[in-house]
């Protein structure tokens, strides 16, 4: 008879404990109703892809209004005069030099006009209202020209050069050969104005003349492809930052080894 008694005080105890924690459980989810509820989550998820969607097509209208204005026949027609005027001049140049030198000074002059997509993410990096009034104020880099040279010192005879001609304004020099970026990226950045003639009388265009020699620009193109615009790797840009400075490098012992010929 003890032994059932105390069997029943068990079973009450025992009872007593499981109420007052579904009580405490029950309490804890009238706090926070809606904690690990898989309901909540599907919905949480749902106004998410919603957010997501919607900034997406607010970036296609954008970009897709950006294109519009680079497609514009007038516009491309400026920017096709003022990229005609800086290759005339730079392949004049080219002639110039190698004719003094022997030997080829410029090996190789690009020419782009900025994409909607590229214009679009700059801007939004600057903090700035992405459209095509904005970044025709702001960015300077809508045109651009490489100019790919084989040694460093002879980046600064066409920067010299360019100095010199008289309808051309240097607005800006971005030194990056003497003071590389952080990542690595080695460059002599040009930012010059233009005068370009069309029906409406004298216009200036702003250009961006980028000049590197061969090895930077290997670098270069190969780090754009490679890690450019994807999530930062703190491993990866290490690795990049020392290939560039052993490309450093080597362009240097290239160019002593350059000079060392010409004295023999």
């Amino acid at each position: 008879m003890t032994k059932k008694k105390s069997k029943k005080k068990i079973s009450k105890k025992q009872k007593s404990m499981k109420e007052g924690f579904t009580q405490a459980k029950e309490a804890q989810k009238k706090e926070n109703p809606k904690k690990d509820d898989p309901a909540q989550k599907s919905e949480q998820s749902k106004v998410m892809d919603s957010t997501e969607l919607e900034n997406q097509k607010l970036a296609a209208e954008k970009t897709a209004a950006i294109a519009s204005y680079i497609k514009d026949p007038d516009y491309r027609l400026r920017c096709k005069a003022a990229i005609d005027i800086l290759m005339a001049k730079l392949k004049m140049i080219n002639a110039e030099l190698s004719g003094q030198k022997k030997r080829t000074v410029i090996s190789q002059i690009t020419s782009r006009i900025k994409s909607a997509e590229s214009i679009y993410a700059k801007l939004l990096k600057k903090g700035l209202e992405p459209d095509f009034e904005t970044a025709r104020k702001n960015l300077k880099d809508l045109i651009g020209i490489r100019v790919v040279c084989p040694f460093e010192d002879e980046i600064y005879e066409v920067v010299e050069l360019l100095k010199l001609q008289k309808d051309i304004e240097i607005l800006k020099i971005k030194d990056y050969i003497k003071d590389p970026k952080k990542n690595g990226y080695r460059s002599l950045h040009l930012i010059v104005q233009v005068p370009i003639y069309s029906a409406d009388g004298p216009q200036k265009e702003t250009v961006e003349i980028q000049l590197r020699t061969l090895a930077m620009d290997y670098w270069s193109v190969l780090e754009y492809q490679l890690y450019y615009k994807k999530s930062e790797n703190e491993e990866v840009a290490a690795e990049l930052k020392e290939y560039a400075e052993e490309i450093a490098r080597l362009d240097g012992k290239m160019l002593k080894l350059r000079n060392k010929i010409e004295k023999i």
